[in-house]
């Protein structure tokens, strides 16, 4: 019987609409709306009320070639209605009744999850006797997120030949063990090769392990492996088979250091699952930034991204991950949201550009960059925004201060918040790092800044473009523009004589101090390979 022509089968539904659900009641069929400034038009197959007093846009299609039509119509409809009968938006739902769903499943379930009204399925079949059965579609769930989690390890191996065999091995035993989706990273020893012993090694990053698999019950663990309890037990199971020459532990941003690395070279990268080589997908690049964690900020230190406020599903995961992160820095944390929050209500596609360094860990920055490299080490923010009338605003973030430093100085606050090294390495790698990096950082008078230009121009910034200073006080963010009186109260207050002094210079000042700080902690770690 479904060989009716569908405006038949149009007539028998409008005359059974309980046959969908309870309560429906019937407005019109072919209902007519227009909007005659953008010269279109249609006809709802069936409008209808629901028990709520919603008004329910109902879509018949019979056919497979006609049912791709129906998210067309049902999207237009929707709007329609509330531009042609000022219905609001809120009290408007769509049903698509189909006799076959073949084409309609994953475009709907699709839409359904993304879209504002609610929108369901069902399936139809029309009985000899004329009378109606449905049945409502399950739509599609969202599909699961395939991604490199922070769980992270180090293989390294003589020759290529054995890292080879061994990421064989490797890809055996997470199949066996269930943990599928695999990224890893070749990279060789091409300088100083008498200092280390392997020459080739294996950076390994594990994706996501379903919930329900046999890794789903792994056992408490501290850090980045709490969070990814699953994950975590895959790596310890592939650890406990693996066989190299070392296994040295890891975590997002490690990878970013070996690429900055002059001893080592990344050669090219290896994948299974979501992550294998013929993907298509996904080019070189993105395989760095998902071991390197920094498209996710999973790395909790570094971030780099853009995106568009206007499209707001990417906007809203950018955001978070952003702020993921700026953890255990709350001054750059409200200030950075803030920003991206008065960005985001300019008109128009604004292009937004992120870059974050947040380690949290003054010693590590003097430790790793004094005295030639602070600028590589120290904490710092660059955030572009490219706006459609060809404005920008161009923020900076530094960690400086408002003084020049006296006394006591900084070896007396140094070892007032670590008493030696060790205190230091144990603090670093029980993840607390940043609750004493914030006592110091107090204590020595340096402060997170965030300035920012603003230009209606292209090119260097002129003297007379805008300068913000964006401020905590009382929790919130505070922005203060040098086109008003308050900016130069604002500015003295927090600088010294007008200026911000940056680290380095700060640094400088200590140097002696700082030079027997880094000497101390050096001659305790192995970490100038």
């Amino acid at each position: 019987m479904t060989a009716l022509p569908e405006h038949e089968i149009r007539d028998l539904l409008a005359e059974q609409l309980d046959v969908l659900e309870p309560g429906l009641t019937l407005v019109r069929r072919e209902f007519p709306l227009s909007d005659r400034p953008l010269h279109t038009r249609g006809r709802i197959d069936i409008l209808a009320r629901d028990r709520h007093g919603l008004w329910v846009i109902i879509e018949l299609k019979r056919s497979t070639s006609t049912s791709r039509e129906a998210l067309h119509e049902v999207a237009k409809y929707a709007e329609l209605l509330q531009r042609d009968k000022q219905v609001a938006p809120d009290r408007i739902r769509a049903l698509i009744v189909s006799t076959d769903w073949r084409e309609l499943l994953v475009p709907v379930s699709n839409m359904a999850r993304d879209w504002s009204h609610d929108l369901r399925g069902y399936e139809l079949q029309v009985h000899d006797d004329r009378t109606l059965s449905v049945k409502r579609v399950t739509l599609l769930p969202t599909p699961a997120e395939q991604y490199v989690t922070p769980v992270h390890c180090i293989y390294l191996y003589a020759t290529p030949q054995d890292r080879d065999r061994g990421w064989r091995h490797i890809q055996r035993v997470a199949a066996e063990i269930g943990a599928p989706h695999l990224l890893a990273a070749d990279f060789d020893r091409i300088n100083d090769m008498d200092t280390v012993v392997a020459h080739y090694g294996l950076y390994l990053g594990i994706g996501t392990v379903e919930w329900g698999s046999a890794l789903s019950d792994a056992s408490e663990a501290e850090g980045y492996a709490a969070e990814r309890p699953a994950e975590y037990e895959a790596l310890c199971e592939i650890n406990a088979r693996v066989r190299c020459v070392g296994v040295e532990s890891a975590h997002p941003g490690v990878l970013g250091t070996l690429v900055e690395n002059p001893n080592w070279d990344i050669t090219g990268y290896r994948g299974t699952g979501a992550f294998a080589a013929n993907n298509g997908a996904f080019e070189e690049h993105d395989w760095l930034l998902m071991l390197a964690g920094h498209d996710r900020g999973d790395g909790h230190v570094k971030f780099i991204g853009t995106a568009n406020p206007r499209i707001a599903s990417r906007w809203r995961s950018f955001v978070e991950q952003a702020m993921t992160s700026l953890g255990g820095n709350p001054v750059w944390e409200v200030l950075v949201r803030a920003w991206l929050e008065r960005t985001a209500q300019q008109p128009g596609d604004i292009d937004v550009f992120l870059w974050i360094y947040n380690p949290c860990d003054l010693i590590q920055t003097v430790v790793y960059g004094w005295p030639d490299e602070v600028a590589r080490w120290e904490p710092r923010i660059t955030a572009i925004a490219s706006f459609p009338d060809g404005s920008s605003s161009v923020v900076e973030g530094r960690l400086c201060t408002n003084s020049m430093g006296g006394a006591p100085g900084f070896h007396h606050f140094a070892h007032e918040v670590y008493s030696d090294p060790v205190s230091w390495m144990v603090t670093r790698y029980g993840g607390a790092a940043w609750v004493s990096d914030l006592d110091l950082v107090r204590r020595l008078g340096l402060t997170y800044t965030f300035l920012e230009i603003t230009s209606d121009h292209s090119g260097a910034p002129a003297p007379e473009d805008e300068r913000g200073l964006w401020l905590v006080e009382d929790g919130r963010a505070s922005r203060y523009s040098s086109n008003d009186p308050e900016f130069l109260m604002a500015l003295k207050l927090n600088t010294y004589r007008g200026d911000f002094v940056p680290l380095r210079d700060f640094l400088k000042r200590y140097r002696h101090e700082v030079n027997a700080l880094r000497l101390e902690y050096l001659s305790c770690l192995d970490i100038r390979r």
